[in-house]
């Protein structure tokens, strides 16, 4: 199997949607020998953040000295983003092998009249082989959609239950309230285990607390006051705290204040349960970090950001960050979003910071029509257009901005890493 017979192979798994429950990876992974019950987790769920939160962790353990797994999702550019290494994608030839041999046994399932594991299911089975093949110390293991029926929450225990900001979204599937959602959020807690929390909304958090009682679980609340001095800069977020110093990171937002008090948090539970982590790798592994897609600074002369953020939580943080780092300004912004989306309230927030806005569409079945959303959006602003292609909205923005503009292209992350290419392109040029 080659690479692209590889990656073809697992999306055309989409056919067969998402299915929450436990009962089909359950029966893949003992096929594969329950590599998941040899691996040390730290579990992260939440509505916004745990990629970000993920990501320092792992940066963090791999400056320890440790094998350091991260599983996340969705990609930005390319599928092997998904499974890393300590910094490093599955390489192709690692992802054809994998691939090949889940594709094995899902045969088998199916030959055998068992119900087709999804998409979701297959990568994170393959994830725990790999990580377990590799000999991985721990895996910082980000949950796909709610928690408490993921195909990550078949693991029997973690290190730590880590739990990022609470917000509304998927209300389709995990519920339509606060309490709702972190109740499903919450279903990565396990009995007499760890948790870290984000400072949540009380709601959210009384929900949380609650199940850390019914299962005895010990529960560190994360501290963002901690840090006496926060500055955000064009591509770089610093922090200063009283006992770690100076804290730089690539990973910038208002929201990533709070993500990186959570992950300080879970580093200094970890260094409690056993890990020689130092005061020196919690530094660097913020330094070092990487999120791509995240008020991701692309470009200079103009400014060029892009940032997945698709729900209203995320763009609140994306204007804010804004308004940080260039007040009184206004920037041309390319969006696209999914029509299960709260889109009215996020466009009303954007416009904000928006003098010129161009509407695209994603290339996904769910995607809102950028003509829709242009017409949405003409009510908040007076210059707004929509294009037929993403590339046609980046050459229009690129040719409409001077050096001295901002330019920000956000949305679903389905297609923010096509923007992100052309960009790049046109950079090159």
């Amino acid at each position: 199997m080659n690479y692209d017979r590889a990656i073809e192979y697992i999306f055309s798994l989409e056919r067969f949607g998402s299915k929450p429950g436990h009962e089909r990876i359950k029966i893949l992974t003992e096929r594969l020998g329950n590599p998941q019950n040899h691996l040390k987790f730290i579990h992260v769920a939440g509505t916004n953040g745990k990629g970000s939160t993920s990501a320092f962790l792992a940066s963090i353990l791999s400056c320890a000295g440790y094998s350091a797994g991260l599983y996340t999702s969705p990609h930005i550019e390319r599928f092997n983003e998904r499974i890393r290494l300590n910094g490093n994608e599955i390489t192709n030839d690692e992802l054809c092998e994998y691939v090949e041999r889940i594709k094995t046994e899902i045969d088998r399932m199916i030959e055998e009249g068992l119900d087709h594991p999804t998409v979701f299911e297959a990568i994170t089975a393959m994830a725990f082989l790999y990580y377990y093949e590799k000999k991985c110390d721990v895996v910082v293991l980000e949950v796909g959609l709610g928690g408490r029926l993921d195909a990550t929450n078949v693991i029997t225990n973690s290190l730590i239950s880590v739990i990022t900001k609470i917000s509304t979204d998927h209300t389709e599937v995990l519920g339509n309230t606060i309490s709702e959602i972190a109740y499903e959020k919450a279903g990565i807690i396990k009995q007499n285990g760890i948790v870290v929390t984000y400072p949540q909304d009380e709601l959210a958090l009384r929900v949380i607390e609650s199940v850390c009682r019914q299962k005895n679980a010990a529960i560190y609340y994360s501290a963002p006051d901690d840090f006496e001095n926060v500055e955000f800069k064009p591509g770089l977020l610093c922090l200063k705290h009283p006992h770690y110093g100076n804290i730089k990171t690539p990973v910038v937002g208002v929201h990533q204040v709070y993500n990186a008090a959570v992950a300080l948090k879970t580093a200094e539970v970890l260094k409690k349960t056993g890990f020689n982590i130092k005061d020196s790798d919690i530094v660097e592994g913020f330094k070092t970090a990487s999120w791509p897609g995240r008020f991701e600074l692309i470009g200079k002369n103009p400014d060029v950001y892009i940032d997945g953020a698709h729900n209203p939580d995320g763009i609140r943080s994306f204007v804010e960050t804004f308004k940080m780092i260039y007040p009184n300004r206004k920037a041309l912004i390319i969006f696209g979003v999914m029509k299960d989306k709260e889109y009215e309230v996020m466009l009303s927030e954007l416009s904000a910071i928006t003098k010129h806005f161009i509407a695209v569409t994603p290339d996904n079945p769910r995607a809102l029509d950028a003509e829709s959303l242009a017409k949405i959006m003409s009510k908040y602003c007076k210059n707004v257009e929509f294009s037929d292609t993403i590339e046609e909205a980046v050459e229009k923005l690129l040719s409409y901005a001077t050096d001295d503009d901002i330019i920000a292209a956000l949305g679903s992350l389905y297609y923010i890493g096509h923007v992100r290419k052309l960009f790049c392109i046109s950079a090159e040029e």
